[in-house]
C-alpha cells in the first residue's frame, strides 16, 4: 500500500476497482427530510459552501433572536448555497438537551428560512444531517490522553476536545437529497490503524527522543493505542443525489494544529486527519467505516471536500512545520485546485485566498476553509464572503465579524453528465 504522497501514479492516471461504498455502511448521526419536494435546478451548477460559525451552541439556535446566529444567516443567505455545512454547530442530541429537535434543524427554520433583511429571502433546506463527534466523548476506560497527570476528564481525555458530548460539531444542509443507504461515517476508525501515522509514543524517536522526558510533551501509551481515534470530530462521507448524478460531499474538521506540548501531537494529529481524506478519494484499502465496511471511493466518484481542514498552505507559519494542506490537498492532483477562493477582505491582509483572520494568533490571517471538487467536475465560480474595509454595501463586513473569525467560502461546480 502506498502513502498517498509517494504514489507514483494519481487517480487521474490510474483507475482501481474498489467496490468499497456498494455496500450500505451503518451511520451514526441523524438524517431528516423535509416535507417539501425536490426541486430540480434548472442549471446543473450546484453551489456548495462550508462556514465555520465559532461555537455556535444550543440555547442559540433553538429559539429565534441570538444575534450571532442572526449574522451568520443573513451571510448565508447573501451567498444562497445549494449544500452548505455548519461547522462548530453544537450536537444537541449528544450533548443532551433539546432532544426533539436536532440543532442544524433549529437553525434552518430559526434563521435559514427566515428572512433576515427585507432584501433577502429565506432558504428552506429540506435535507439535513448532525453527525455524532468524537469531542466531549470519553471512552469507557479512563485515560490520561492529554498527559496532565488526571485520567478520564473532560476536555482533555475526550477522543476529541470538548467540554461536554457533540460541542464543537458540524451539520450539513442541502437541497438535494442524501443517499442514506450509502452514508459512510468513519467517527471510530482508529489512528493507529492508518499505515506510517505520525503519532507520537512515548519511547520512539521523534521530536524528543523520549516524550515521557519532557513534561509539556503529549504522546499515546501503547494501551492507549488500541483505542484512540483518528478523527477529533468525525469524517463522513455524503451522498448527494445532484441533477441525476451522485456527488459525494466530504466533511471534517481535524484537530488545530497546536495548544500542545514540544512533540507536536495536535499538529501530528491534524496532518493525519487531513491526510486520510487524500487517502479515501484515492481508493486506500486500509480505511474502513463504522459499519465495518473496508476501502474508499470508486475510482469513478464525484466528490467535494468542504470544511474547516485547520490547514494552511504554510505561508509564514512556523509553529505549522508539516503543512499537510500542502501536501494532500493543494499539491494533490486528487482535488482541483486551480481556483481557489478570493476575496477583496483577505487581498487588504496579503494572502487573497485567507478565510480566518485573528482568533487565537491575533493579527494572522489564515487560508483552512475549503471547498475542494474532484478533478471531473467544473468549477464556475467561487468566493470567500470577506468584503473591502471600506465595503458599506448592506452591513455585509459587520455581518461576517459577528457571525464567526471564519469567513464563509463557496463555489459553484457543474455535474457533468452521466455522473
Amino acid at each position: 500500500m502506498l502513502h498517498p504522497m509517494v504514489r507514483r501514479q494519481t487517480r487521474r492516471e490510474l483507475l482501481k476497482t474498489i467496490g468499497g461504498t456498494a455496500t450500505a455502511a451503518g451511520f451514526v448521526g441523524t438524517v431528516s427530510g423535509r416535507q417539501q419536494p425536490h426541486r430540480k435546478a434548472q442549471s446543473r451548477q450546484t453551489r456548495y459552501a462550508a462556514f465555520n460559525v465559532i461555537e455556535l451552541e444550543t440555547e442559540q439556535v433553538q429559539e429565534p433572536g441570538d444575534p450571532q446566529a442572526e449574522a451568520a444567516a443573513r451571510v448565508v443567505q447573501e451567498v444562497r448555497p445549494d449544500i452548505l455545512v455548519v461547522n462548530e454547530l453544537t450536537n444537541n442530541l449528544q450533548q443532551g438537551k433539546h432532544t426533539d429537535r436536532p440543532n442544524i434543524d433549529a437553525f434552518v427554520e430559526n434563521y435559514l428560512s427566515v428572512p433576515q433583511r427585507d432584501d433577502l429571502d429565506g432558504i428552506d433546506y429540506e435535507h439535513t444531517l448532525q453527525p455524532e463527534s468524537n469531542t466531549g466523548v470519553l471512552p469507557e476506560q479512563d485515560y490520561d490522553f492529554n498527559k496532565d497527570g488526571t485520567a478520564g476528564e473532560l476536555p482533555g481525555d475526550a477522543f476529541g476536545f470538548g467540554v461536554y458530548p457533540g460541542h464543537y460539531a458540524f451539520a450539513i444542509a442541502s437541497k438535494y437529497p442524501i443517499d442514506e443507504s450509502n452514508l459512510r461515517s468513519f467517527q471510530t476508525f482508529n489512528w493507529a490503524d492508518m499505515p506510517g501515522n505520525r503519532i507520537p509514543v512515548a519511547g520512539d524517536d521523534g521530536v524528543v527522543t523520549d516524550p515521557a522526558d519532557d513534561e509539556t510533551a503529549i504522546y499515546l501509551t501503547e494501551e492507549e493505542l488500541d483505542v484512540f481515534r483518528l478523527s477529533s470530530k468525525t469524517h463522513v462521507d455524503v451522498p448527494f443525489e445532484v441533477d441525476g448524478g451522485t456527488v459525494h460531499g466530504l466533511f471534517a474538521h481535524p484537530t488545530p494544529p497546536g495548544f500542545d506540548g514540544v512533540n507536536n501531537f495536535n499538529g501530528r494529529w491534524n496532518h493525519d486527519e487531513v491526510r486520510f481524506f487524500a487517502d479515501y478519494v484515492a481508493g486506500e484499502d486500509y480505511i474502513y467505516d463504522d459499519s465495518g465496511v473496508h476501502g474508499g471511493l470508486d475510482d469513478d466518484a464525484s466528490y467535494v471536500l468542504m470544511g474547516d481542514m485547520n490547514a494552511g498552505p504554510g505561508l509564514g507559519r512556523d509553529e505549522r512545520p508539516l503543512k499537510p494542506a500542502r501536501k494532500f490537498l493543494l499539491d494533490n492532483d486528487d482535488f482541483d485546485t486551480d481556483r481557489l477562493p478570493t476575496s477583496p477582505g483577505a487581498a487588504q491582509r496579503g494572502l487573497p485566498t485567507a478565510t480566518r483572520f485573528g482568533g487565537d494568533f491575533e493579527g494572522v490571517v489564515e487560508q483552512i476553509d475549503y471547498v475542494l471538487p474532484s478533478p471531473d467536475l467544473s468549477i464556475h465560480g467561487s468566493s470567500v464572503v470577506w468584503p473591502s474595509e471600506n465595503a458599506t454595501k448592506r452591513n455585509l463586513g459587520a455581518d461576517v465579524s459577528a457571525a464567526s473569525d471564519h469567513r464563509l467560502v463557496w463555489a459553484d461546480v457543474a455535474t457533468q453528465p452521466g455522473h
